[in-house]
């Protein structure tokens, strides 16, 4: 899913953000790659959580781009302690 880019100025997602078509609130975020100019975009590890989804918490992987945040590779769960593993799994901090 693309995110139209309202989060930032400079493509940065932070805790606190929402994202996703459900606009889950990010409560952790890891950046796990530097924007290089022409060559790549930033990407983060996020956990995500949106209260009353029939899975309430998510971890993905975000991208940023020119045009907005991509959030794609996601885990979804239903305990937060499954949620927090599977991000440190993935390289959260």
């Amino acid at each position: 899913m693309t995110e139209t880019n309202t989060l930032h100025e400079y493509n940065e997602v932070q805790i606190g953000d929402t994202i996703g078509d459900k606009n889950r609130l990010i409560f952790m975020a890891t950046k796990t790659s530097e924007r290089v100019v022409g060559d790549c975009y930033a990407s983060w590890i996020v956990a995500t959580v949106k209260l009353g989804e029939y899975h309430p918490y998510a971890v993905w992987t975000v991208i940023a781009s020119p045009t907005g945040f991509i959030a794609e590779s996601g885990d979804y769960f239903f305990e937060i302690e499954d949620a927090v593993k599977r991000y440190r799994e993935r390289g959260g901090k």
